[in-house]
């Protein structure tokens, strides 16, 4: 029970903003349709629902999608609206016949149209409200859609303003969050290949398979940041920040993958009966050393700073020839094959953070190769 109310806890501080999100925007979508705007039965009209229920179904997607999802739940409304209408006018309200037809082409249109379940659930019961609760013979009052263009605008609204402040935060967040644990898996790597520790390697490898997790939500923070400037007119100059950090974390995706089958490739070298070269050693401490360049350059770009962005550009350019050139004495004697499959992973996630630094010029690439011996203008990612 003790471990429940600390989740619990837990869980409310991690989420307290959205708590008060959903709140505030739901209160505030009934006072106004119900109450300030009134409805077409006058103040308080109990049909306004509809408003704070489309403000739930707006707040409940994911930060970065709301303002397409929102959207597109509202185009359902008016064409469920539109349909409902168009069934009753043909086969009158409340008859069998009419709640056939109308699932029927509820479904075959968003079926058709491939929409998302939200949709599909919101244009088909704004169909069916009109045919089976409207009394027969009564008057059509399509308020629905107005009311739900309430309730998703106010909260479209409240979000936005709960991130006003700071509308590229998320994005610096899951920056740091990424690229230290990262940073992390390549520290385990090196650790275990210095130590020549199967069990370490082990553990790495384990760590590096959840990097995706990672990535991908340094993916919805850019999502995030892009919809928080969708909205936000005043921040638009920041779009170009946004474009870079969504292309760095393309490299970084990349860069997870590599990392990944390096910290497999590590394994295999520790399952080896001799010890593995300290140039490896010295060489994946420098990746790591790279992982923390590219993390200083994507904070300095979001935060805007493009002096100091440059310069962690320059230091990450000096790194990673520091980290390949250890790796020199590595291909220029035959080695095992394991160690030579290392050496090329090294060589890949070098040129993965130096294309989420921006640093991936043809210049730098040629002089990578030229420090491990490999013909230049070569294509630079294999994955």
């Amino acid at each position: 029970m003790t471990n429940w109310f600390r989740t619990a806890g837990s869980r409310l501080r991690d989420s307290w903003l959205l708590v008060v999100e959903v709140t505030l925007a739901t209160t505030a979508s009934w006072f106004v349709a119900s109450r300030l705007l009134g409805g077409p039965h006058g103040s308080g009209d109990p049909s306004a629902f509809y408003a704070p229920a489309a403000a739930l179904i707006v707040l409940s997607q994911a930060r970065g999608v709301r303002l397409r999802r929102a959207l597109r739940v509202l185009a359902g409304i008016a064409v469920g609206v539109i349909l409902g209408e168009v069934v009753v006018w043909m086969f009158g309200a409340r008859s069998t016949a009419a709640i056939f037809v109308v699932i029927l082409a509820s479904a075959g249109i968003t079926v058709a149209a491939g929409s998302p379940g939200v949709v599909r659930n919101q244009l088909t019961t704004s169909a069916l409200f009109l045919v089976a609760v409207v009394p027969p013979g009564g008057e059509l009052e399509p308020t629905r859609l107005y009311d739900a263009l309430i309730g998703g605008s106010i909260a479209l609204l409240i979000s936005q303003i709960v991130g006003a402040q700071s509308p590229l935060g998320p994005l610096e967040t899951e920056g740091r969050r990424t690229f230290a644990e990262l940073s992390g898996v390549l520290d385990d790597i090196c650790q275990a290949v210095q130590r020549h520790d199967e069990q370490a390697a082990v553990n790495a490898f384990g760590r590096a398979q959840q990097l995706d997790s990672r990535t991908a939500a340094l993916r919805r923070a850019v999502s995030v940041a892009d919809e928080n400037l969708r909205l936000a007119v005043w921040e638009r100059r920041s779009r170009s920040r946004v474009d870079a950090a969504r292309s760095a974390a393309g490299q970084v995706d990349y860069a997870v993958r590599n990392t990944r089958t390096l910290a497999r490739s590590a394994l295999v070298l520790a399952r080896l009966p001799h010890p593995s070269p300290p140039q490896l050693v010295a060489a994946l401490a420098g990746l790591n050393r790279l992982a923390g360049c590219a993390a200083a350059v994507l904070a300095a770009v979001v935060a805007g700073a493009g002096d100091t962005a440059d310069r962690h550009v320059e230091q990450a350019v000096a790194v990673a020839l520091d980290t390949v050139r250890a790796m020199t004495p590595l291909v220029r004697h035959e080695q095992p094959l394991p160690v030579s499959t290392v050496v090329g992973h090294i060589r890949m996630v070098v040129v993965d953070l130096l294309g989420s630094a921006g640093a991936d010029k043809p210049e730098v690439l040629d002089a990578i190769d030229a420090a491990l011996d490999l013909p230049s203008g070569r294509a630079d990612h294999e994955n």
